[in-house]
């Protein structure tokens, strides 16, 4: 293979990782064959404004954070992102590598705020983040707090922990929401949890979807990023064939979830979940301590 070939497929790789951190941020513009940024997608996984919360949710042990996000917040999840799971799981990998990639070397902490619901707080406690976690380096923002019962969480981010900062990767031309001065940590992070007091003030600033202040306020730091291959003795193969064969079984179900339909059994959802966060745990594991990076 000629120099100029893998260049080019290099390149290409590169802008399919930075289209994936685009597209978790909310940025569904297309990228044209010339490499600009085009229009808007009206395909039906990346055409997804508010692709992040079936992202996240998917990430998330059992259901209460789908049915929380659909029963409580009215949202509806897209059940696209399973039915073409290999697209979702390319997404989770694509934003990753980058987070390798562009870590933040410093020497300190830095600071970012996150307005969370206060139901993630019990996931949190166990040491672990569930999802991609986005913080702010700008204070805490109203816009992000129509969640049924928030907290506020000031995050502190260690050196050397898998996680990138937008401002240092993107332009305003690049990415649409540059503004929100946001940094991205992955899912399944060692974290520390502790509770702080809540300052009034705060409370009178920021409101729940129900008009309720902040139910308490956390400072989260960051630790590392565990080996799962330590824990975890199924291989890529073998997840990968289980996630492809329960596809169809759990996108039905999440559609049963949208439909608000509170007597269905999700336990054959919530256990072909439970394979794609450990295929992820493994993939990430490899491209973190090395080993994974195609």
């Amino acid at each position: 293979m000629g120099i100029k070939m893998i260049d080019s497929e290099i390149n290409l790789s590169r802008l399919r990782q930075l289209d994936a951190l685009r597209f978790y941020g909310g940025d569904i513009r297309e990228r044209c064959s010339d490499g600009q940024i085009g229009g808007i997608s009206k395909d039906a996984l990346y055409g997804d404004e508010n692709a992040y919360r079936t992202l996240n949710a998917l990430l998330f042990e059992g259901v209460k954070n789908e049915q929380e996000r659909i029963w409580v917040e009215g949202h509806k999840l897209n059940s696209v992102f399973i039915t073409r799971v290999e697209k979702t799981l390319q997404i989770y990998t694509d934003i990753f590598v980058l987070m390798k990639e562009n870590r933040m070397n410093v020497e300190t902490c830095v600071v970012g705020k996150r307005i969370d619901r206060a139901s993630s707080v019990s996931y949190y406690e166990k040491g672990f983040t569930h999802s991609f976690f986005s913080v702010s380096k700008c204070d805490y923002n109203s816009e992000f707090a129509h969640k049924n019962g928030i907290v506020l969480i000031e995050t502190h981010i260690t050196p050397n922990v898998p996680s990138i900062d937008y401002e240092k990767i993107f332009t305003c031309k690049d990415y649409k929401n540059l503004e929100e001065k946001e940094i991205l940590l992955p899912p399944f992070l060692n974290i520390e949890l502790r509770e702080e007091a809540l300052c009034p003030t705060k409370t009178k600033k920021v409101k729940d979807l129900n008009k309720k202040p902040p139910l308490g306020k956390y400072q989260l730091r960051t630790i590392a990023f565990p080996d799962y291959r330590k824990s975890i003795f199924d291989s890529e193969e073998v997840l990968w064939e289980q996630i492809m064969e329960g596809k169809s079984s759990a996108a039905c179900l999440l559609e049963k979830m949208n439909e608000g339909d509170k007597e269905q059994d999700y336990k054959e959802y919530s256990s072909w979940k439970e394979k794609v966060q450990l295929y992820l745990k493994v993939r990430f594991s490899q491209i973190w301590y090395g080993g994974g990076e195609d």
